[in-house]
């Protein structure tokens, strides 16, 4: 893809240098959900406690953290070693880099643990195993036999979130907020994942700028500007910024974009499509609407969220199949095609990760604009944003060898991951690097405030409910009204079950 224009990253780059809030990155500061851009990526020296000024903010505009600016462990010339166990198998490289390469997000991420080091008199080492969807079973039994030997091979875990959570269940993580240091009201934790992760007021895992693969996760709309000139369709992103980026909207710009390519006279993943998905891509579908599977009662109870079995769930599917099946504006097929397809310019729109920017459509010339996926209606308070899987929940583990020490380095690897690697990722590689346009730079600022996250999805390997939508959308079936009905006393022992294991 073309690059933005030397003028746009002049731009971009320039407010980004200024405080957070002093200047906002474009003309539509009235403009529904549209929030300043941040600033840009500083060095490790900017971030030090004492190099602050005095209004709670360091001196790039940063919140600062409130660890005391003496804290220290180990001994003189002698740091403490802190040990990691990470999923070898990440999708994106966050815990460390060997040297500074010139790569933006590589050195950051150098930088953000030699700040930390420094801080706070440590040495961080990293030891991997695989972690990921596929082996989530084996690094829960390597967790449970390293805490039952008592072997302190580790001190902090950072692993693919559904592993996490089942760290969690099985009872192996330490409550985090019993401890020191971690102050959850600061702007790296996100408050919408630790409200709605926190069980019997206890909260096993975290994550947030923490985390890189948060940020590569978050799910985006990304449209072909050249399809959309060649079919003289109205731009979605004067459709999001006029509050008229729906489900509806979205389905009927997909309408007469349909060519069959291949000459076969069969709809088919090889074709022209206005939108093409498969599988675990649907899911925005659900939670753009504002819907959960869980939710938790006015006792803190979990309980199987009332959208889950809502008439509004029912519609979507009833909707999206006829899109899906009955017409040839869409498509929804078994394999992982649509990347690929949008990488080819053959359909207009593609839902995904925001990394697809990075990782498939980099080394092409398509042409994006970036919006958040659409919502259910106008009427919605919000744009929903729902994050890919393969995000790091970070944790300790029971038996841990100092847990004060390890809250206080956790607080100090978020905090500067925030500072250091969040605006090397978001603002610069994401926002500028990887985008045509300053107005699609708008477009992630938006993406990133409506994060959403439901522990139904995060334990989605213990529960049931995600499984049943995508299969309703993969294989037509419009019965989610007699399926809830069926399913719901099974989901809520399942709640029961997952909630004791917290008490």
């Amino acid at each position: 893809m073309k690059k933005a224009s030397l003028r746009v990253i002049c731009a971009l780059l320039l407010c980004a240098m200024l405080p957070v809030g002093s200047i906002a990155c474009s003309n539509n500061d009235g403009q529904q959900g549209v929030s300043p851009t941040t600033t840009a990526s500083p060095t490790a020296g900017d971030t030090t406690p004492d190099e602050t000024t005095d209004s709670g903010k360091d001196a790039n505009g940063y919140v600062k953290d409130d660890l005391p600016a003496d804290l220290k462990f180990g001994s003189t010339g002698s740091p403490e070693t802190i040990n990691f166990l990470t999923w070898s198998d990440v999708e994106h490289e966050e815990f460390t880099v060997e040297n500074l390469t010139g790569e933006t997000v590589n050195d950051a991420i150098y930088n953000r643990n030699r700040t930390v080091e420094d801080r706070l008199n440590v040495s961080l080492s990293f030891y991997g195993i695989k972690g990921n969807a596929s082996n989530v079973s084996p690094f829960v039994q390597h967790v449970g036999n390293a805490i039952q030997a008592g072997s302190n091979e580790f001190d902090i875990i950072g692993v693919y979130s559904l592993t996490g959570a089942s760290c969690a269940s099985n009872g192996y993580l330490l409550n985090l907020l019993d401890l020191p240091y971690l102050n959850f009201e600061q702007p790296w934790w996100p408050e919408r994942l630790l409200t709605e992760a926190t069980i019997n007021d206890k909260l096993y895992f975290a994550s947030g700028d923490i985390s890189a693969n948060m940020l590569y996760m978050m799910y985006t709309c990304f449209y072909n500007k050249e399809m959309l000139e060649n079919y003289s369709l109205p731009n979605p992103q004067e459709l999001v910024q006029n509050n008229e980026w729906t489900y509806e909207k979205f389905f009927q710009l997909c309408e007469g974009v349909y060519v069959d390519l291949n000459g076969n006279q069969e709809k088919d993943q090889d074709d022209q499509f206005g939108y093409m998905s498969s599988g675990i891509h649907v899911d925005p579908w659900f939670y753009g609407a504002g819907n959960l599977f869980v939710e938790k009662d006015t006792d803190g109870n979990l309980i199987p969220s009332p959208t889950f079995s809502s008439e509004k769930v029912v519609n979507i599917i009833e909707f999206m199949n006829s899109k899906f099946w009955d017409t040839n504006d869409s498509i929804n097929t078994s394999s992982v095609k649509h990347q690929n397809a949008f990488a080819e310019k053959r359909i207009l729109f593609c839902i995904d990760r925001a990394r697809c920017s990075i990782r498939t459509f980099a080394n092409t010339d398509v042409q994006y604009g970036i919006v958040p996926s659409p919502k259910y209606e106008a009427a919605q308070d919000s744009y929903v944003t729902v994050m890919g899987n393969p995000f790091t929940l970070y944790c300790l583990p029971i038996g841990c060898r100092d847990p004060e020490m390890m809250a206080a380095v956790m607080e100090c690897y978020a905090s500067e991951g925030y500072r250091q690697v969040t605006p090397a990722l978001f603002e610069i590689t994401l926002k500028v690097k990887y985008s045509d346009d300053a107005v699609s730079a708008e477009m992630y600022d938006l993406i990133r405030e409506n994060v959403t996250f439901d522990i139904g999805r995060i334990f989605s390997d213990s529960l049931i409910g995600q499984g049943d939508f995508r299969n309703a959308l993969t294989n037509n079936q419009n019965a989610w009204a007699s399926v809830t009905k069926v399913r719901l006393k099974q989901f809520e022992s399942k709640l029961k079950t997952l909630q004791k294991a917290f008490e």
